[in-house]
Formats: structure tokens, sequence, C-alpha cells
């Protein structure tokens, strides 16, 4: 009795040491389905692939999804979905058996009519894309359809139509299923070309990104995130208008984030003072990446990817433009003084990609190859002028540069001046902007000569000194470089060029190849 007590004693005490299982960790996967080209009789549809890939992008960077389980499927029959679905599937029951938790999120844009979608020329009943992500295995599922009369899936299951308040999510189920329509039974769902995607999309990406987090926490529930889309949306509608659905089969307890914007690599910060309506736009592709109605009094962190933006705010019939530059990250805090106003007829002419400061001053420094054969490289200085238009530029250069070297017998010492100009492409889609180009240079050359022990050769021949040599030269080449933004208006340039130059000479070929490099900082106006 005394052992078995003993060994009950032991046992106990090994439970109470023995470290406690390890939670199961939550896997996000994503399903995005983007369907411009519906049946027949449907009109195309320009951006629901867009809007696929910017939901995608979205819970890549925001979501907690990772890349490799964030799948995207455009313009393929019903059939290759439902391939893809069961394979989501197997993925799901992999990951269960491993032990994770998993949430499965589902997102489709394209036509539909009567409770069906419409993907290249075939059909899915919404009903068959609830079902399938009920079957597949995760503890919780969530739906998002952008698509007429997308409402009715909602209705079919005992969900309804319901404003942003009716929806109470504050401690929301976590296990079953949510779905969520752009437009009721019966309604359209807008697309706009001025949004280059649709309207409910477009709003849920915007409140995504932070502008619904109303509790300021750095994290978007879900309620927060329904809550924003139908009230832009139902404002934003034209026509008979369009209101979001929602329904829900939960059990449990908690609160679901869909995106953490807080985590976000690079952020646009509103300060609480600041209001009215900003659009922010991608460049140099103008591409809406948000549109946030500011109230005064609440600070706003709007998480963006890095990259190049033009904000536009609009007051009566000017428009103020602020050209914004996260090339690498960071935070940005937008400045109301700092607003370049504009007429609106001014910007609405040019469209979406508007240059406010296309003009820029450079100072050089180059490394060219010896115009002179056998004299050795040069180092010169110069100034320089660029103007753009988009992704287009021209620079015109003036540098100096002087070597002193010894001939036969001779001291040789040269000036230069030159003047060049050069104009190609630049690609602006990225951090470090690369560029081609196709140039000019010409070189005006001075040599002054003096011979060894020259005043006495003066003296005793009673000969002047030898004049200067003078020369001009023409050389023309491609071009290729890097420009690297820096904080402000400020850049970093490295310039390269071939060149084929004609340099008359007595002693050498009129014409050689030369080539120079080019490195210098220069400050956009």
């Amino acid at each position: 009795m005394t052992l078995l007590r003993s060994r009950c004693s032991l046992f106990a005490l090994l439970l109470l040491l023995a470290p406690p299982p390890a939670a199961a960790a939550t896997v996000r996967l994503l399903v995005s389905i983007g369907a411009n080209v519906g049946d027949p009789d449907d009109a195309v549809l320009s951006f629901a692939d867009d809007d696929a890939e910017r939901v995608r992008q979205l819970f890549v960077e925001l979501g907690g999804v990772r890349a490799d389980r964030a799948y995207r499927i455009v313009e393929q029959p019903a059939a290759v979905v439902r391939q893809k679905l069961a394979e989501v599937a197997g993925r799901i029951a992999e990951l269960r058996a491993a032990g994770d938790d998993v949430v499965l999120i589902i997102y489709a844009s394209a036509h539909a009519k009567g409770g069906v979608l419409h993907l290249a020329g075939t059909h899915l009943p919404l009903s068959e894309l609830r079902d399938s992500a009920r079957q597949a295995g995760a503890r919780l599922s969530i739906l998002l359809v952008d698509a007429c009369e997308s409402g009715t899936l909602a209705r079919r299951k005992g969900g309804r139509a319901g404003p942003e308040f009716a929806v109470s999510l504050e401690h929301l189920p976590l296990h079953g299923q949510v779905l969520i329509s752009s437009s009721g039974p019966g309604e359209s769902s807008e697309e706009w070309d001025s949004l280059r995607g649709s309207l409910f999309t477009h709003h849920l990406l915007t409140g995504l990104r932070g502008d619904a987090d109303v509790e300021g926490d750095g994290k978007v529930s879900l309620a927060e995130a329904y809550a924003y889309a139908y009230r832009r949306t139902v404002a934003g509608a034209s026509g008979a208008g369009q209101h979001p659905a929602y329904a829900w089969e939960l059990t449990g307890t908690g609160e679901l984030i869909l995106t953490e914007p807080k985590v976000a690599r690079s952020a646009l910060v509103f300060p609480a003072e600041l209001s009215g309506r900003y659009v922010v736009a991608s460049q140099p592709r103008p591409d809406v990446v948000a549109e946030v109605d500011k109230a005064p009094g609440r600070p706003l962190r709007l998480a963006v990817p890095p990259g190049r933006y033009l904000l536009r705010k609009r007051a009566g019939a000017s428009t103020g433009l602020l050209e914004l530059e996260l090339p690498y990250g960071g935070e940005r805090q937008v400045r109301e003084e700092e607003l370049v106003w504009r007429r609106y007829t001014e910007v609405a002419f040019k469209g979406s990609f508007v240059e406010l400061r296309s003009s820029a001053l450079l100072a050089l420094g180059r490394l060219e190859s010896a115009p002179v054969r056998g004299t050795g490289t040069r180092l010169a200085a110069g100034l320089g002028y660029r103007h753009s238009w988009g992704p287009w530029w021209a620079l015109g250069t003036v540098s100096f540069s002087r070597a002193d070297y010894l001939g036969v017998g001779l001291e040789v010492r040269e000036r230069s001046l030159g003047a060049g100009v050069v104009g190609g492409y630049r690609w602006l889609h990225w951090a470090l902007v690369p560029h081609v180009g196709l140039g000019l240079e010409l070189t005006a050359m001075e040599q002054r000569l003096r011979r060894d022990r020259e005043e006495e050769i003066q003296d005793t021949f009673g000969v002047p000194p030898l004049p200067p040599h003078r020369t001009l030269g023409v050389a023309v080449g491609p071009a290729a470089g890097v420009e690297v933004p820096l904080p402000s208006h400020a850049f970093a340039l490295v310039h390269a060029q071939v060149l084929l130059r004609l340099m008359p000479s007595e002693d050498q070929p009129s014409l050689r190849p030369a080539a120079l490099v080019s490195a210098g900082a220069g400050w956009r106006f």
C-alpha cells in the first residue's frame, strides 16, 4: 500500500512538472478567384483579375497568409476551381494531421446571376462554393464574394442582408463559417474605372489596410472590416444602390482578426488634426491603393507596400497633390502644408499619373577613358539638369577636366570642356530605378606644350613657345544606369556610357572607342 501511494505521488509530481502541451499553431490558407470573362452574353469585366491579385497580396502582406499558401486562380473554368479547392482540402488535412489549426479564406470576383458564378463560360453555384469551403476541414472558413446578386448566398443559408450596425461580432465565434457578399439579392455589384477595381473590394481592402481600425489597436477584425466596407459601399454606390450582406454559422467564442496593419513594413501616417477625403494611388501605374475619409481627432496609420505614391485631396475646384516615396519601407507622415495645389481640370486632363517634380539638378563626378592614347583616365567634375515626362527622361550635362602628363621631351597640360545630352527610359516600379538611353558628347580640348629646357631653347634659338593644340571631338553611344531614391526630394545616380569617339589627332586614329562612368547626387524640384 505504501509502495502504491509512493508511485501515485511520483506520477502526480511528474504531471505537475511536465510542460503543458503546446497550443496548435494557426495556419491560414487563401484561395483568390478572379474571372473577367463570364458567359458569352456577359459584358467583360476589367478588374476582377486585378482584384483577386490585390486580395492575395494584402493577405500575404498583412493577413498572416504565407505566400506559398495563397492560391490565385484567374480566368479558369469551374472545373479548375473545383480541382484547386480539392487540393486545398488535401493540404488542410495534412496540416491538421500535423496538429495545426487551419483557417480558410476564399475570395471570388466574377459575374454572377441567380446565385451562380460565371467563370470563363462555365458555371459554379455559390452554394457549391459555400459547401466546398465548409467541407474542406478548416476550423473556420470565411467566404468573400464580390459579384452581382451574391446576396442570395447569405439569404439561402438563413442569414440576412443587414446594415453595418446589425452585425455585432465583438465576441465572434471561431468555429464554423462566415459568408460576406458584395451586394444584396437582386442587386448589382459595381466596378469603377476610376478605382480600377470593384467598389466593394476597393473599400474592403482600404479598411483592411487600417482605415477600419476603430479601436486603434493596429488590428482589423472581421466586424470592423465588414462594417467599414458596408458603410463605404452603400455611400458610394450609384443607381439603385448596393448593399453588402452577411451570414454565419458559428459556435464558440473569440474575435477573428483579419489583418494587422501595425506589422506592415511601410505605412502612411495621417495625424489626428487632418480631415478630408484622401486618395492614395501607386506610381507610375496609377492603381488606387486606398481612399480614406479622414475625420479630425483620430490618427490613422494606413499600411501600404513599399513603393511610390501620389496622394490627392479634393477641395472644391482644386486638388492637393503630394508625392510620397517609400521605396524601402518605413513610415511617411502626411502633412497638409506639403500639398501642392492644382486646378482640378489640370489634374483630370493629365490623368492619374501626375509628376509634381519633373526637374532635377545634379552634381556629378566622372571617370573618363583617355581621349589621347596612353595618357591615362581622366577625372572630371560636372553639373547636370534632368527633365522627365513620366518614365521618359532627358539629361544635359557640362563637365570640366584637366590632366598633366609628359610626352617625348615635352610637358603637356591638357584642359577639356565637355557638353552632353542623353535621354531614354526608366523603370519606376522598383526601389532602385534602372534606366537606359542614348547619349551624345561634345568635347573641346586644348593642349599647352612646354619643351624641356624651354627658356634655354628660346634664348639660344630665338624661337617662340610652341602654340597650343585645340580640337573638337564628338562621341555617341548607349547609356545605362540606376537611380537610388534618398530622403525628401534627393536621389543618387550612377550612370555609364560606352561611346564611339571622333577626335581629330595627328598621331592616333581619329575614331576610337571610349567609356565614361558618372556618379553623383540630385535634387528634384
